[in-house]
């Protein structure tokens, strides 16, 4: 008798406890407070709490519900864009010193996990890119391994045949792989990482959201914030504070995750360890193995990536990434019992975005920061960048650095239309 497939539940998996909340109640003021807590505003908070300043966070929710609990995990500085782009875009010494710089949050991700002993489903897994096509094979993976090659970088390059050797699908015409990268569960590391700061003495409120944001303070429902510094780490949440509302927008992805698997089928999907792996779609797939032996797999559709809204119970997202995960390894028993939609923040040239607000000098965004490494690496240079006026990437980060498609666009496209287009001209200019 053939077995019954009931669609995956629409929830995150990992949100297992409830989290001690505690609102903020009473009027404060502050060295430093720092809006979101999420990987960026979390790393924000430690570095400038190392620095001995007197640090809040406060968090609408609680620390870890947005973008970085709901993510993938993949801790690898090649998020959004590759270190390719970097080198064609700004050449070969920009490339690198922009790498380093996520690599930075790479590294301060990883620190903490072995310092404090955070329990994350640490997994130490090589990031692997896969070509759908020949192609992209040639353009893409090809090119990715010539520029780390260049830059001193390890990189390991694989042609369709050699590739199955590390990964048993017959669905792809190489790869490009690299060490140095892991995964993680990005909600366990965010309550993690809550409970390490207050011990050192940030002071956390959740199911505080900040109603308005001026300079040099932060309205809340039940209290208001005098800060030195205010760092405003909410994503794609900015335009609740009517800041940069032309400046970010967001992309949705779905992400999935099977029931265990045995360890053979592991071996059969990885035969001799396992990878981080994503493909060279523009809108592209991922997947990896849990450290509980569930397939994660994620990814959009066209329909769905620039939705304005989280689309829930999206049983053809489901049907697409299955289709997709069952196609390129046919022989593994696959049943999804997960899934759930995410909501990152995104700018017009893909790039996060970073620096102070034009009007209010005491206020500094952290947005659009695609990938945890990056959220990571820019709390880190936000303290850096405020209390040693290190401006070595205000250029490339700037809240209103120019685009391909201009302040303007907005307003005679839409929003949506225009972050599309504006993203596929960026990517596909290089």
């Amino acid at each position: 008798m053939k077995s019954l497939l009931l669609p995956p539940q629409d929830q995150v998996f990992w949100y297992l406890r409830e989290p001690n909340i505690k609102p903020l109640a009473h009027d404060v003021k502050t060295d430093v407070v720092v809006v979101g807590g999420g990987m960026a505003g979390l790393s924000a908070a430690q570095r400038f709490r190392s620095q001995g300043l007197n640090v809040i966070l406060i968090e609408k929710n609680y620390c870890g519900a947005g973008a970085s609990g709901k993510s993938s995990g993949f801790i690898t500085p090649d998020s959004e864009l590759p270190l390719d782009f970097f080198n064609k875009k700004y050449g070969v010494a920009e490339a690198k010193r922009i790498w380093e710089l996520v690599k930075n949050g790479v590294a301060l991700i990883k620190n903490n996990i072995k310092e404090y002993h955070l329990d994350c489903d640490y997994q130490e897994q090589d990031t692997l890119v896969v070509a759908n096509s020949q192609n992209a094979f040639l353009n893409n993976i090809t090119g990715e391994h010539t520029t780390r090659l260049s830059m001193d970088y390890a990189s390991t390059l694989y042609t369709e045949e050699t590739l199955r050797t590390i990964l048993s699908s017959s669905g792809y015409y190489g790869g490009v792989s690299y060490g140095g990268t892991f995964g993680i569960q990005g909600y366990r590391y965010c309550y993690g990482m809550k409970r390490i700061l207050q011990e050192q003495g940030v002071l956390i409120y959740e199911e505080t959201p900040a109603i308005t944001i001026h300079d040099h303070l932060v309205v809340t429902p039940l209290a208001q914030i005098k800060a030195d510094h205010i760092i405003v780490c909410t994503d794609r949440f900015t335009d609740s504070f009517d800041a940069l509302k032309d400046k970010v927008y967001h992309a949705q992805t779905f992400l999935m995750l099977s029931s265990p698997l045995s360890d053979e089928h592991v071996r059969k999907i990885f035969p001799t360890r396992k990878f981080m792996v994503w493909d060279t779609d523009f809108i592209y797939q991922y997947f990896r193995i849990t450290g509980d032996n569930r397939m994660m797999v994620g990814g959009s559709t066209i329909w769905h990536a620039y939705s304005s809204t989280e689309k829930h119970n999206n049983l053809y997202a489901a049907r697409k990434l299955t289709r997709y995960i069952t196609q390129k390894f046919p022989e593994i028993p696959l049943n999804f019992e997960y899934i759930w939609p995410g909501m990152i923040g995104i700018s017009k040239d893909i790039f996060p975005i970073a620096g102070h607000d034009k009007d209010m000098p005491s206020v500094y965004y952290i947005t659009a920061a695609s990938g945890l490494p990056w959220a990571a690496a820019l709390g880190l240079y936000s303290a850096d960048r405020i209390l040693n006026k290190n401006t070595s990437f205000d250029e490339y980060l700037s809240p209103y650095r120019p685009t391909v498609l201009g302040t303007y666009a907005p307003s005679i496209l839409g929003m949506k239309l225009t972050f599309m287009i504006s993203n596929v001209l960026t990517v596909g200019s290089l």
